[in-house]
């Protein structure tokens, strides 16, 4: 087990306002969160943090926010976001944030269903979606009216306010599920809770007051709410935000992190990155290349077990790790120390590209219901086909069909409202019954292999978990995503959708000839494509290979509702939206 400061903070703080609020005295000067600006990177101070959480809860407490009162917050990861989060908690109310890629309907049912008193939200865009709400709004920043700017600048409310006390078991916040299958429901997570999970996520992983996170994941998340928010601020630490996704490659050199948090996609994009420039690369750096991973993962593998490597293969692997994969960590910042990933299964091919370039990166396991990290692969323990061994504080254990259930401070309280629903998952016993089946190695690793509700039962009475093909299919740069579907059906197909510059360049290397204009309709291209798509799952049993798909002509997103904010499938509105296409494949059967 790890230690650290921020561990010890969390496990003693009665709430997580204390996570901010206290703290060394030589911490008060050192910038804590950082944006990019006209000017370059502009930075907060933690002290400045500070005082304009206490002055924003004052206000709020003005208006007669009180204990329990739920206060909605909508917008991208931001200073603001963050300080609204702190002064929310630190009037003893309920944070209960949108996704910021929801569609208007879908964040007024969120503010709705948890019955907001106000609504903190960036302006623009997103201030746009709640013009039919009756809840008082009030936006993050601007130039006019009542802004977080304008009330933290004012020192009326530096007077001091009696505060309701806060401790562990008030609740904190409540996180909407995302919805693969279900309606959202409002996941209740107490104060402990997520103290709990910040003191197992530092038990596994440690984080100190010299570490940078680079956040850009949504903080709505539950994932990135507890580990590049909370988690960070416990440390001491700094987080830099993304100006958005897309300028992830520019902001990455300029923050140089040593710490962040991403679901898979990020990696796979990596991988996909230098794969591409790899096959238009000489015959001599494609082979210096191999070389330099073959020796990255096996002095990956004899470090895990406290050994290394030794004599020649040591001097090769200095040489080529400079000439290979030294490029590869500058274009990171040349500074991160530690990738963490969650959200989504990492293909541990892609995981094993990252370690031999030494780039650790660690997947972990969790959900929404359990604030949400339950495992986490330990920094120098990394098994790269697994989610890890239980954090400190967590019971794992395995149902008699193999789901996944797990007990400890950090399990949710319930559904807001929904207490049939919270019956389902969570028993008497404490156990929360996680939906996910799993296996258990005799060192506690966890390896997920599928949803259990995600089963697909073909009609022969064959079960495929969808993710465990679907994680092959992907690792083609040529794919972008692959759904694959099959359910009460006689065989499996799937719904792809592409890279067209990487299939163009992969079919021009591979059949002399640029890619057809009709791309999605050829025969031959999807025939090429489909040999593809069996040759990586060549492995697996027959049931388990695709024997049709077809391409889908947009690419999916969470604003198309086709995607979670970790982008994991929304299978449901997929069925549906395809639903003739799937049909279509399946005119053997009749």
């Amino acid at each position: 087990m790890s230690d650290c400061t921020g561990r010890t903070r969390a496990l003693q703080a009665t709430c997580l306002p204390e996570l901010l609020l206290d703290g060394p005295p030589e911490w008060n000067a050192q910038p804590m969160l950082g944006w990019r600006g006209a000017q370059g990177w502009q930075w907060l101070s933690r002290s400045e943090v500070r005082q304009r959480v206490l002055r924003l809860a004052s206000w709020m407490h003005s208006l007669g926010i009180r204990h329990g009162d739920r206060v909605g917050l909508l917008g991208h990861n931001s200073s603001e976001w963050c300080i609204a989060d702190f002064a929310i908690l630190k009037v003893g109310a309920v944070t209960v944030p949108a996704y910021f890629t929801d569609p208007p309907e879908a964040v007024r049912y969120v503010f709705e269903d948890a019955g907001c008193k106000m609504v903190f939200v960036e302006p623009g865009e997103q201030q746009a979606k709640l013009d039919a709400s009756m809840v008082p709004v009030f936006a993050l920043r601007g130039d006019a009216g009542i802004t977080l700017e304008t009330i933290s600048a004012d020192a009326i409310y530096d007077a001091p306010i009696d505060f309701s006390p806060v401790g562990r078991d008030d609740l904190a916040t409540l996180i909407y599920t995302s919805g693969t299958t279900d309606d959202p429901k409002g996941v209740m997570l107490t104060h402990g809770n997520l103290l709990a999970d910040v003191a197992a996520g530092l038990g596994g992983v440690p984080v100190f007051d010299s570490d940078t996170f680079l956040s850009f994941l949504p903080v709505s998340h539950a994932f990135e709410r507890t580990v590049g928010h909370f988690l960070p601020i416990a440390c001491g630490a700094r987080i830099a935000y993304a100006e958005d996704v897309t300028t992830l490659l520019r902001d990455i050199p300029e923050v140089r992190p040593t710490v962040m948090i991403s679901v898979p996609r990020l990696y796979e994009k990596i991988y996909a990155g230098v794969q591409d420039k790899l096959m238009h690369a000489p015959a001599i750096k494609q082979k210096l290349f191999s070389r330099a991973q073959a020796l990255g993962i096996k002095r990956f593998e004899l470090r895990r077990e406290g050994g290394d490597l030794h004599g020649l293969e040591a001097l090769s692997f200095r040489v080529l790790d400079h000439l290979v994969h030294a490029k590869l960590r500058e274009k990171m910042g040349g500074k991160l120390r530690l990738f963490v990933s969650g959200g989504a299964a990492l293909h541990p091919d892609i995981a094993r590209f990252l370690l031999a370039a030494g780039l650790t990166v660690c997947p972990g396991y969790g959900l929404s219901e359990t604030s949400p990290v339950l495992t986490v692969n330990l920094e120098r323990r990394i098994k790269p086909e697994t989610v890890g061994p239980a954090l400190p504080g967590v019971e794992l254990r395995l149902a008699e069909d193999g789901e996944l259930l797990a007990r400890g401070d950090m399990v949710m309280q319930g559904y807001w409202h929904k207490p049939d629903e919270t019956a389902e998952v969570l028993d008497d016993d404490g156990w929360l019954h996680t939906g996910d089946i799993a296996e258990i190695d005799d060192e506690g690793y966890v390896r997920i292999v599928d949803r259990k509700k995600e089963l697909l039962v073909l009609s022969n009475g064959e079960k495929v978990p969808p993710a465990r093909v679907e994680k092959r299919l992907a690792i083609d740069p040529a794919i972008l995503l692959a759904m694959v579907v099959g359910d009460q059906r006689s065989y499996l197909t799937a719904l792809v959708v592409a890279d067209e510059g990487q299939l163009g360049s992969h079919w021009q290397k591979e059949e002399g000839r640029a890619l057809p204009s009709d791309w999605r309709r050829s025969e031959e291209v999807k025939s090429w494509l489909l040999s593809r798509m069996q040759a990586a799952c060549h492995d697996l049993p027959s049931f388990m290979q695709v024997r049709f798909f077809v391409f889908v002509d947009d690419e999916w997103t969470q604003a198309s509702g086709m995607l979670t904010p970790t982008l994991k499938f929304k299978r449901r509105n997929i069925m549906q939206r395809y639903q003739s296409e799937i049909d279509a494949m399946y005119v053997e059967e009749e």
